[in-house]
């Protein structure tokens, strides 16, 4: 019966749906109560702290006076009020509002990797870096990512923007032509859902080359936008 009761409450909070507080509150308790009607529990906090806020924020000596909450319950809902206290102080992992702040960016995540890494980094209207997606294959000549895998990506984060940074290890910054085949298909992936691709960049031994800068972008994004793309196809 409790199985079920939580399967609904998954599926609602999956789906979007509107979720009482208390019922917010039940599946917060889930793991601290792994087999326990929290229903009771849930209730019976939101009565002695009025809203979840509250219930976060209060002390662990205040939430152990609730009926059936111990102090490993009373930590974990603690621990769970200062992560939120933490959120606000560091939202993204960076802003970026030019060229040469991408660059820094990807040149100070990128500089001194043993092996081939690709990653995105997936921007806001207003510049900020929401997600990084890192890949590797941890070889020093190679790292391979599959288009179905980029699509998900975007699909799941749906950012305004994209960049793309990766490194080369023993070779120069200058693309190669799997480089290049990437970038299109990207920049492809892009058009077709609405993001931008702001440039690619790939920091060599000899310093970083940016498709941005060089214009190779321009020429990219104009050839794989998806207008033009079907375009030729038609």
């Amino acid at each position: 019966m409790h199985e079920g009761h939580r399967k609904r409450l998954w599926e609602k909070l999956k789906n979007g749906d509107n979720l009482f507080e208390h019922e917010l509150l039940e599946i917060l308790l889930f793991n601290a109560y792994p087999r326990v009607n929290v229903n009771p529990i849930a209730h019976a906090l939101l009565q002695r702290f009025a809203s979840i806020n509250e219930v976060i924020n209060a002390s662990v000596e205040e939430l152990t006076l609730v009926e059936g909450v111990g102090e490993n319950v009373a930590l974990y809902l603690k621990c769970i009020g200062e992560c939120m206290r933490l959120k606000n102080d560091c939202e993204s992992f960076a802003v970026i509002k030019n060229n040469a702040q991408f660059i820094q960016f990807a040149t100070s995540r990128l500089r001194g990797k043993l092996y081939e890494v690709l990653e995105f980094y997936f921007v806001d209207k207003s510049g900020m870096v929401r997600r990084v997606c890192t890949f590797t294959d941890n070889d020093p000549l190679r790292v391979d990512v599959r288009p179905e895998e980029v699509v998900k990506l975007i699909s799941v984060y749906r950012p305004h923007g994209v960049y793309m940074a990766h490194n080369h290890i023993d070779c120069p910054s200058q693309p190669s032509s799997a480089d290049d085949d990437m970038t299109k298909k990207v920049q492809l992936i892009c058009s077709l859902n609405n993001v931008r691709l702001y440039d690619h960049c790939i920091l060599g031994p000899d310093g970083m080359f940016s498709y941005f800068m060089s214009n190779r972008l321009d020429k990219i994004a104009y050839e794989y936008s998806a207008a033009n793309f079907f375009k030729e196809k038609l």
